[in-house]
């Protein structure tokens, strides 16, 4: 008889009772899938499914603007994708807990099949939207139908959506990912000093859309983020130091465009506020839609408290080979307009 029951992931926990730590996990790559698709996640999509409460700079209030309709015009909104990069770096549909709750986007692209927006694949997600031509766009269907979710998958659901075949992995509380070994899991025993590994506990824990997106934010605010959620801790954050960030790396290719504002400072050079044309303000609701994995690469790391940069880190580094190579580019690269590192600053 079919069920209604919510999927969860099971995850094996290596617990140090004692010393009320969790020093490593154990999983599948189903869990791994979740962790690395974090780093696809748009600032917007993490914003809203914390509440409104993610503590990234001042983010949470660009959201709580955006939310108002009577900013958007949908008449001349237009588009460009490229398929593998939608596919890799829009996941959700793949995983087997989606924590997005967003609907599939609709596609509309332009009626005149003679428009030369079709071999650039311009596309709109917006109903009534006009092509560049200006003429109608028209409906052509939503984002990953179940064909293409099997083609990324290879044609079967044991490739996993971000890493390679059957593989088991170890998960640090920090969240280092990396294959699993025998004498991986040694040396994290003598790194905690675990003499005797009979003395830690092996634990499986039942993740949930809920304890994942709880994941989400200990992984910003945390660097144990897995002991945080065992033990049921309470999330902390220090408004003084949370997003102290350390200077842009340098990128010489890098091409900005520029967008004027007027600003209004008091005598003692406070601001109290900036004047800005459309442009500006497209900017800024624009940075929503910027991926996590853009703002760690910008800065090497991510602030001190929080620990999801080392899901980026094990990319290239204790997890290399582990991620498929159509998507391995794809979760390093990009980088964000400067505007959206300054919002994290605020």
């Amino acid at each position: 008889m079919a069920t209604n029951e919510e999927p969860t992931i099971e995850v094996k926990l290596f617990v140090d009772k004692d010393k009320r730590k969790v020093l490593f996990a154990e999983s599948d790559k189903e869990f791994v899938d979740v962790l690395f698709s974090f780093l696809a996640m748009p600032l917007g999509t993490i914003v809203r499914l914390l509440g409104k409460q993610s503590q990234m700079g001042c983010l949470d209030e660009v959201y709580k603007s955006a939310e108002d309709s009577d900013f958007f015009q949908t008449q001349g909104l237009q588009g460009d994708a490229s398929e593998t990069a939608q596919r890799c770096l829009q996941p959700c549909r793949l995983l087997k807990i989606n924590v997005d709750d967003t609907k599939p986007r609709a596609v509309y692209v332009c009626k005149d099949r003679s428009c030369c927006a079709h071999g650039d694949c311009a596309f709109s997600s917006f109903p009534a939207a006009v092509c560049r031509c200006g003429k109608a766009m028209q409906y052509a269907g939503d984002a990953l139908e179940d064909d293409d979710d099997l083609a990324l998958t290879g044609g079967a659901r044991e490739a996993g959506v971000f890493v390679k075949g059957l593989l088991k992995f170890i998960i640090t509380d920090d969240l280092m990912v990396a294959p699993a070994s025998t004498s991986l899991m040694l040396s994290l025993f003598q790194k905690f000093g675990v003499r005797d590994p009979e003395t830690i506990e092996e634990t499986i824990l039942q993740l949930s859309s809920e304890k994942i997106i709880s994941l989400i934010k200990r992984s910003l605010m945390s660097k144990q983020p897995l002991t945080g959620l065992y033990f049921d801790d309470t999330i902390t954050y220090d408004d003084a130091d949370l997003y102290v960030l350390p200077e842009q790396q340098n990128d010489g290719d890098q091409k900005l465009n520029i967008a004027k504002i007027k600003v209004l400072q008091t005598k003692n050079n406070s601001l109290l506020y900036v004047e800005g044309d459309g442009e500006f303000i497209d900017l800024l609701f624009g940075l929503l839609s910027i991926p996590l994995r853009s703002i760690i690469k910008a800065f090497g790391q991510w602030p001190p408290n929080g620990c999801v940069d080392n899901l980026w880190k094990s990319i290239d580094g204790s997890g290399e080979g582990s991620v498929r190579p159509e998507c391995h580019s794809l979760l390093l690269s990009q980088r964000p307009h400067p505007l959206a590192l300054a919002l994290l600053r605020c």
